[in-house]
């Protein structure tokens, strides 16, 4: 199969361009080898990526031109939640993570079954394998009033990586902290382009306060209150004033002996964070943020 990946290299934000054609793939970085190989497990159409030290974006040839402007935006998003996650004196990752944007929900669910081994789950777009023999991550893109932009859901799931990797590989958590991480994250860099949508995410939180009887990280708030309220709250956490116990939070993940899991609450006071307070002041930011 005559398979032509682009590949772009670049160091920080600037990007130089390297073509390989399937007959010069022993010309491939590491890392394009890498993404090569987890693309045709789950889609064999014509790829392209883009990739720097940190990161690579691969995703159909159709898309090139798409790719290096999602690994800009991913780089920033890295760069954003590395810092909050307290990665200042290391990296959350020796090898470039490999992110598969997939043209669809069906090659999405090839992904989870064949790479990942397990079931897709009701309403997954993302996921991803943070050991450090299988550094990979996969969504499809995904439209509706309650979905970032298609760049900003790159970085999104970039962002999620990086607290997954703070969590630990084998430490369970909720969802949304990984996810909510990413949308925070999404706010801290307020990307003009992506103005109307921290609008409209704003407005969700503020009603949000309004709505929920219980405090975000309850399992009882559902529905767009319930996720708009995890989604602020992770602000709140990340890139608000107790954002200096944030990583401290993302690592009292880890169970004890005996125990399977780590409740929010257990974790947000394990880092010095009140869980009685914490609600009341997440309240009275909510309803003001704009």
């Amino acid at each position: 199969m005559n398979v032509l990946a682009r590949i772009v290299v670049s160091t920080g934000l600037t990007c130089g361009l390297a073509v390989v054609s399937a007959q010069g793939q022993d010309k491939l970085p590491p890392v394009g080898e890498r993404a090569k190989v987890v693309w045709e497990t789950v889609n064999a159409a014509p790829h392209a990526m883009a990739a720097n030290e940190h990161i690579a974006i691969i995703m159909t040839k159709s898309q090139e031109k798409k790719a290096a402007e999602y690994l800009a935006t991913a780089e920033k998003y890295r760069q954003a939640a590395t810092k909050a996650c307290g990665y200042a004196n290391e990296a959350p990752w020796q090898d470039p993570l490999v992110v598969l944007v997939l043209p669809g929900k069906e090659e999405f669910g090839t992904y989870v079954r064949r790479v990942q081994k397990r079931m897709l789950e009701t309403g997954e777009t993302t996921s991803w394998s943070m050991a450090d023999d299988q550094l990979h991550a996969g969504m499809f893109l995904k439209g509706g009033k309650t979905m970032a932009p298609s760049d900003a859901q790159v970085g999104e799931l970039v962002a999620a990586c990086v607290a997954a990797r703070r969590i630990g590989v084998k430490n369970p958590s909720p969802d949304w902290i990984a996810d909510g991480f990413g949308r925070a994250t999404t706010h801290k860099l307020a990307i003009p382009t992506h103005r109307q949508f921290l609008l409209s995410e704003k407005r969700r939180a503020n009603q949000a306060y309004r709505n929920l009887a219980v405090s975000p990280w309850n399992n009882s708030a559902t529905g767009e209150d319930g996720a708009a309220g995890r989604y602020s709250l992770m602000y709140l956490l990340a890139y608000g004033p107790p954002a200096e116990k944030f990583p401290a939070f993302l690592n009292s993940f880890r169970p004890d002996e005996n125990q399977e899991s780590v409740p929010v609450e257990s974790a947000l006071s394990k880092a010095g964070i009140t869980p009685t307070t914490l609600w009341p002041t997440w309240k009275s930011w909510a309803a003001g943020w704009r």
